[in-house]
């Protein structure tokens, strides 16, 4: 299907021949650019176009620029994922609802791929941390730290860079919503009931048992639903 042809500034020009180059030349995080000098001679833009494509390449978070240095490549990171979950929770009417379906689908996946790739050691520190959650039923603030400790570690068992990438970004939003369902003060046996669901996904893990791990993060999300999570 034909478009309409963009008539894109110069400066929006600059930052697709910079995407290109770096690109291009495989540059890596920690990658210096050519000069501003360099590049005004060879694109044929003033420096104040370069200037202002530098700018805006900062602000997508793909280089970094500081006085008295050339641009660098910049690693990268969740944040600005992280940034739009977060706002999203906060604004959007249905959110919650959203977000718990995106964190089901995206960790039924974490957990079979956790099951088939986990190392022994990894599986080791998730059933360590569940342990260390049992300790803590009754402190509200250790216990979403080691909860999200559990997630991520799950993450980090696929050995799915993108993975953890993912669930990282997601990591606000989601101590957001377990803080929520905690606020409700729920009693001594609600709290057994979540952390039930967790040793049962623990031992599945565990047990490479896919099936059965899938089944128990199902119940932990019923369970924690409960709580409003």
């Amino acid at each position: 299907m034909l478009k309409p042809i963009k008539s894109l500034t110069l400066v929006e020009q600059t930052n697709d021949q910079l995407l290109s180059f770096i690109a291009e030349q495989s540059l890596q995080a920690g990658d210096s650019l050519p000069s501003i000098a360099h590049l005004s001679e060879t694109l044929g833009a003033s420096r104040a176009v370069i200037r202002e494509s530098f700018r805006n390449l900062e602000a997508r978070g793909i280089i970094e620029v500081a006085n008295g240095r050339r641009a660098r490549i910049k690693p990268v990171t969740c944040e600005p994922l992280m940034d739009y979950f977060t706002r999203f929770i906060q604004v959007e009417d249905r959110a919650q609802e959203e977000f718990t379906e995106i964190r089901i689908a995206l960790e039924l996946q974490c957990i079979k791929l956790a099951v088939e790739r986990g190392t022994a050691s990894q599986l080791a520190e998730i059933q360590h941390t569940v342990s260390q959650m049992r300790r803590y039923l009754a402190f509200q603030d250790r216990f979403v730290a080691l909860d999200m400790q559990f997630h991520l570690q799950i993450a980090r068992a696929t050995q799915n860079t993108m993975m953890v990438y993912l669930l990282e970004s997601l990591r606000d939003a989601i101590k957001s919503c377990i803080e929520q369902g905690l606020s409700a003060r729920p009693d001594p046996h609600q709290m057994e009931s979540v952390q039930l669901v967790h040793e049962r996904l623990v031992d599945a893990l565990v047990e490479r048992d896919c099936e059965k791990a899938q089944k128990a993060l199902l119940a932990h999300f019923y369970e924690t639903s409960k709580l409003h999570v």
